[in-house]
């Protein structure tokens, strides 16, 4: 009778601990976003506090929560591991969960700068071949282009910006499939970016 008493008391206490798993909120995200990594618990009966650390990146916020926000961008090409210590469960319940999600580099902003007629934008693309080596055959990224508009721009005026970009690149031999510009919207100033990215990156958003 008493093997059999201490077999109960143990599986009870055994079914006092709650599960603990981990979750980012994606397994991979582009550096310099907010990753967002949550502590997750079934049939939790007491009162925890969550004690989290990570391999790389910064809290932003949430330590002490089951959710926590990190920065991203000075992780980019690693992956970070996030670890959670609750503290307040019984003594011999298993209390430490991790789980891990991988930075991937952002697009490298090469060229920048303002424009007022086609030839700057011409310009702009003999610019970034040269800063990034992009006619190299060994060179796999694509160009990525943002054109923001000023407030005076209209659209017919914006399509032949977009049409300076596109003989430039033809000018080069490089396809259209190697490329690609957007409208970023309104600035003070008609604006150029152009990004490279290379493979499995995301496009960039438009800057502030």
């Amino acid at each position: 009778m008493v093997a059999v008493s201490l077999f109960i008391s143990s599986l009870a206490g055994a079914q006092d601990c709650p599960g603990i798993s981990v979750y980012p909120y994606s397994d991979e995200i582009t550096a310099g976003d907010t990753l967002i990594i949550t502590c997750v618990t079934k049939f939790l009966k007491t009162d925890v506090t969550y004690n989290w650390t990570i391999s790389a990146g910064v809290i932003i916020s949430g330590q002490g929560t089951a959710r926590i926000l990190v920065n991203t961008k000075e992780a980019s090409g690693m992956f970070i591991t996030a670890t959670v210590e609750l503290a307040g469960l019984p003594a011999k319940c298993p209390n430490v969960a991790s789980a891990s999600a991988e930075v991937i580099p952002g697009a490298q902003l090469a060229v920048k700068g303002t424009f007022t007629n086609g030839q700057e934008l011409k310009n702009a693309v003999q610019k970034f071949i040269a800063a990034t080596g992009f006619k190299d055959t060994a060179n796999t990224g694509t160009a990525f282009i943002y054109l923001y508009k000023a407030p005076a721009t209209t659209e017919s005026a914006f399509n032949i910006f977009k049409q300076a970009i596109i003989s430039a690149f033809e000018y080069n031999k490089i396809l259209p499939h190697q490329y690609k510009i957007a409208d970023g919207g309104a600035k003070k100033l008609a604006t150029y970016e152009f990004f490279l990215l290379a493979r499995g990156m995301k496009e960039p958003r438009p800057s502030e």
